[in-house]
This record gives C-alpha cells, sequence and structure tokens, in this order.
C-alpha cells in the first residue's frame, strides 16, 4: 500500500514513514490498538481491524454502515466469498463500540449481527431465485422478439431477471429494518448473483 501511495503521488494522500506486515501493535500511552489483519473482503491486499481493548472499541472500514445496508456491491467488495466471513471475524472481537467508517454512525454488536442477516439473506435469496429460474424459458420468450443471434442481450435478460426477482423480495422483507435498500438492494443482488453463478 506504502509502494501504491508513492505511485500515486498525491499531495492530499500522506507517504507512510513506517511500514508493517502481519498484525501490529501501536502503544500510545496506556493505550493498546491493534490492527489486525483480516483476508481481503474490501482491499485486494489484506484489510485491517482497528481494535481498542481497553475501550471495548472496534473499527472495521468498509464492511458495514449501522442502521443502513452496505453501500453498493456490499461495499465494493472485490471478493465476495470473503465478505461473507467478514461478520463473524467482527463478533469474534468483545466490542460495545463499532464504527464501519461510513454516515458518522457509530454502532453496536447488534448493527452488526443485523447487516449480517440481511447479508446472508441476499445470498440467499439470488441462489435460491437462481435455482428456480429457468434460464432457456426466460430466453426463448425474448428471442420470439429479438431473434438468437445477439447471445449477449438474452443471457443479460435471463442475469437481470434474477436481479430483478431477488431484489423486490429482499426489499419488501428489509425495507423497514435498514435504510438505503431501494437504493442498493439491486447492486447487492447483482453481486451476490455473480458469486453464485461462477464462484460459489
Amino acid at each position: 500500500m506504502a509502494q501504491r501511495l508513492a505511485e500515486k503521488n498525491d499531495p492530499r494522500r500522506i507517504t507512510p514513514t513506517e511500514t508493517y506486515s502481519g498484525n501490529h501493535v501501536v502503544k500510545m500511552g496506556s493505550e493498546t490498538i491493534q490492527l489486525n489483519q483480516h483476508g481481503n473482503y474490501h482491499s485486494t491486499e489484506n484489510d485491517v481491524f482497528f481494535y481498542l481493548p481497553q475501550r471495548k472499541f472496534l473499527m472495521v472500514i468498509d464492511s458495514l454502515t449501522p442502521g443502513y445496508v452496505p453501500f453498493m456491491d456490499f461495499d465494493l467488495t472485490h471478493n465476495f466469498h470473503e465478505y461473507l466471513k467478514i461478520f463473524d471475524a467482527i463478533l469474534a472481537y468483545d466490542f460495545d463500540v463499532f464504527v464501519g467508517g461510513h454516515l458518522t454512525q457509530v454502532g453496536t454488536v447488534e448493527d452488526v449481527r443485523i447487516t449480517q442477516a440481511y447479508v446472508k439473506d441476499v445470498y440467499e435469496t439470488v441462489k435460491r431465485t437462481h435455482a428456480k429460474t429457468n434460464q432457456f424459458e426466460i430466453m426463448s420468450n425474448t428471442a420470439k422478439k429479438v431473434g438468437w443471434d445477439n447471445k449477449y442481450l438474452l443471457f443479460k435478460v435471463f442475469l437481470e431477471h434474477v436481479i430483478d426477482e431477488s431484489a423486490k423480495e429482499i426489499e419488501a422483507r428489509w425495507i423497514n429494518k435498514l435504510a438505503g435498500v431501494d437504493v442498493w438492494a439491486k447492486s447487492h443482488a447483482r453481486t451476490a448473483l455473480i458469486y453464485v453463478r461462477w464462484e460459489d
């Protein structure tokens, strides 16, 4: 990361003068700050949890926003497989205060559990909808109007059908539980579908 920042040569982003690998502990007077690496659910490199055990304070940037659904594409995750596991990693810590880094919202253990339930619901809804949808039937109905030549278009119609049907279900269940579900449900369904279709 330090090398990448140096290459950017952006005066708004300071290049680190000290780097580390693996987990790291910073002492500031009587305070201990643990910098613990946890997979790569957001960054292409290892993501870091910031934990102050004396304060029961945990900061995990770009993971979730208390009171809201995650940002677009599940906080722009590069790895949905790892993102699905991030909540158990968060909940393994003993904390009272949680900071996710967006919208100035401060959360609790319960906020993490609620977001975990939402993400699991999106994944399971998309997986079920994809499995029960007849791809050939959807594509055939479209081909009656446009022909079979444009295979990308026909496949796109099928994928969008799965996304739309999943998002409708998700919105109906979560619209009164988390803010932003009407904004990002389709984005979340798309991210989950890519995983379900090609990686799960």
